[in-house]
């Protein structure tokens, strides 16, 4: 493998033709490789899902959701006002649970993330559209 380095080196211009420019390329051989160990991208995107809930039983994707660490969105406009409530309690002791938070985002709309997710609200009151008249 070296050697083919090497060759592409010279053939690109970046080493003397007779290879005495003071360096040479070395490469290790699988064998060695057996010591190393590939690390987990730091980048990784974070997932939101949107869930409607229709009935109760729905709140226990929420839960798995979150303890999957994702993010979820949930829009209680579909259900009564008694079973929103239940679904929003058992989904924020579930957040409680995971150290994480809720924050709600419109009318029967939440978000809500697990631990590692900051969440903050955004000081709109200087937004164009938010201004009054003068």
């Amino acid at each position: 493998m070296s050697n083919m380095l090497n060759a592409a080196l010279d053939f690109m211009g970046f080493r003397d033709k007779d290879g005495d420019d003071g360096f040479e390329i070395e490469t290790m051989s699988r064998e060695n490789h057996k010591n190393y160990v590939s690390l987990p991208s730091k980048t990784s995107q974070p997932t939101i899902v949107h869930i409607t809930p229709k009935a109760f039983d729905d709140v226990m994707d929420i839960a798995k959701r979150l303890q999957d660490k994702t993010i979820v969105t949930i829009n209680l406009a579909l259900v009564d006002v008694a079973l929103s409530k239940r679904i929003i309690d058992f989904a924020s002791g579930s957040v409680y649970a995971l150290n994480g938070g809720v924050m709600k985002l419109a009318e029967n709309v939440y978000l809500l993330a697990g631990q590692g997710v900051t969440l903050k609200e955004r000081d709109s009151s200087n937004l164009p559209w938010n201004r009054e008249p003068k």
